[in-house]
């Protein structure tokens, strides 16, 4: 587990950003996490351009990296619980009755297209949202997401 959030946090800061079109998340509520939380005080927001991500068959990656705001938390999780309708649940863990962590699949728009949304909430109250689209399947996902990366 350490080592997947690892990769996640050396992705968003090493990659550079590139401004991409939004529709790929238009028909889904944590678009709304990026737009209004995106550009404030302790959080970081990451978009990855076309040039890192298609040798993952990523075609879209964003995330966002927000610390010590419980309200963003509850908004968070309330786009999650209407996102996640339709959605293939990987993996949610849940404890005290509140979603800590989740890895969904979500139907993409056309066949070979695949949206994946994961999120993590630290014992220190980091959350963390990515939202991945792309040819891949969840078990590439994971295989990228667990690979050893030699730095």
């Amino acid at each position: 587990m350490k080592r997947n959030v690892l990769f996640l946090l050396m992705f968003m800061i090493l990659c550079p950003t590139l401004s991409m079109a939004e529709k790929t998340q238009e028909d889904l509520k944590i678009k709304d996490v990026f737009r209004i939380y995106g550009k404030r005080k302790n959080v970081v927001m990451v978009e990855l351009s076309k040039e890192i991500i298609e040798t993952y068959n990523i075609t879209f990656y964003k995330s966002i990296t927000i610390k010590n705001d419980p309200g963003a938390l509850t908004f968070i999780r309330k786009c999650l619980e209407q996102d996640q309708k339709g959605a293939k649940k990987i993996k949610e863990v849940v404890s005290d009755g509140k979603i800590i962590s989740a890895y969904y699949q979500i139907p993409g728009k056309t066949k070979d297209i695949n949206r994946f949304i994961l999120f993590k909430v630290s014992n220190k109250g980091v959350i963390t949202l990515v939202y991945i689209e792309g040819e891949l399947d969840s078990d590439d996902l994971i295989t990228i997401l667990f690979a050893k990366k030699d730095l």
